[in-house]
């Protein structure tokens, strides 16, 4: 049942009020003053009040102003109508100003008064089942985040400790054993482990980087010494398909970058082109500084694909199909790549050449190179 309070200081304006409202059944609760009132409000919670303007002590305007207040700091909506014989336009436009909700003049029409009661009322309940959902779904979205960080947690540890072991029995295999099905089975279960951690790693940073927590950590480095080891561990599987990657890189001095995301950034860009160049075909890697930008691009020899549709390959868990009827499915790896460089200010794109039919290019912004004039 709606519990109103009502809030004048003549005995025989509640009676009338009430008069009005008890036989629909609400729940009415009297105050005579504004400090009264503010009192009720905090004690028996109250779903609407009616206040008249003018009272001894704290009248009703500034009573709506001090309780909106208290509203607001708690984030709540308690509508207020104030009741008043004052019918000039500098009155209501006070009472908006200190946040009253509706007027009712004096002497006020008993329809009216049930029509703006019932109106208030039902903004009211509308707003609180809003907020209930509201603190619901962020219930849901802490338990989202907490459980991917737990998930993440607990399996990095036992892929990282597979990992670990198909490198120590990889580098114990007799190399007079020539099997290179087993060499190469070796290499798959490595590159499938190293990719796992790379995708647990994607799902933390993109739940922080969607929350605008990601953290990029800078620091000078070589961009040739975090893209060829990348290359290098890669060789073999590029080998196993008959693909040659290519690395052009020019020499650019320390760049300050996070050196971990942008690693990853290559990675992810380097495993798609892996799956989508034909057997055969030619991956190249390279980079250049260009006015006051670091380039990087990484192109392949595989089908292009259609300017249309290459945004959205950035999106989130994307998924476009080719006019080729070649389905797409980028997942979370190339939409880390774009939170990633733009978390460096950068950005990522996707570019074609005749050489090249797709080429994933990703700009970050460098210093320019100092020029000591002798």
């Amino acid at each position: 049942m709606p519990r109103i309070l009502l809030v004048d200081d003549e005995p025989i304006n509640l009676e009338l009020l009430r008069a009005r409202l008890e036989p629909a059944g609400f729940e009415l609760l009297d105050a005579r003053s504004g400090e009264e009132a503010l009192a009720h409000v905090e004690s028996w919670a109250p779903d609407l009040l009616l206040l008249d303007v003018m009272m001894p002590g704290i009248g009703g305007l500034e009573t709506v102003r001090r309780l909106k207040e208290r509203c607001a700091a708690r984030g709540e909506f308690l509508p207020v109508i104030l009741v008043t014989a004052l019918s000039d336009a500098t009155a209501r436009r006070q009472g908006l100003e200190m946040g009253a909700d509706e007027f009712l003049s004096k002497p006020f029409d008993a329809i009216e008064l049930a029509l703006r009661v019932k109106n208030l009322l039902a903004l009211r309940a509308d707003r609180m089942s809003l907020e209930k959902r509201n603190a619901r779904l962020l219930q849901l979205q802490t338990f989202k985040e907490e459980m991917s960080a737990l998930l993440v947690h607990d399996l990095k540890n036992p892929i990282a400790a597979v990992l670990a072991n198909l490198e120590y029995a990889n580098g114990r295999m007799p190399a007079a054993l020539g099997d290179t099905d087993l060499a190469e089975a070796f290499s798959d279960a490595r590159d499938g482990c190293r990719r796992t951690l790379r995708l647990l790693a994607n799902l933390l940073d993109v739940a922080r980087a969607e929350d605008n927590q990601l953290r990029v950590h800078t620091a000078p480095v070589q961009l040739d010494a975090v893209i060829a080891p990348l290359v290098h561990s890669r060789n073999l599987h590029a080998q196993s398909r008959n693909l040659r990657i290519d690395l052009r890189l020019e020499p650019t001095g320390p760049i300050p970058i996070d050196a971990d995301l942008v690693g990853r950034i290559i990675e992810n860009v380097l495993d798609n082109a892996l799956r989508y160049t034909p057997r055969g075909g030619t991956i190249i890697v390279s980079s250049r500084l260009e006015a006051g930008k670091l380039l990087v691009r990484i192109g392949n020899t595989g089908r292009a694909i259609p300017a249309d549709m290459r945004d959205a390959l950035f999106d989130k868990y994307a998924q476009v199909s080719p006019a080729t009827g070649e389905h797409l499915n980028s997942g979370l790896g190339l939409y880390f790549c774009r939170l990633a460089a733009e978390a460096h200010g950068g950005r990522i794109w996707i570019e074609e050449e005749e050489e090249l039919p797709t080429i994933f290019v990703f700009s970050l912004p460098a210093p320019i190179p100092e020029v000591t004039l002798h």
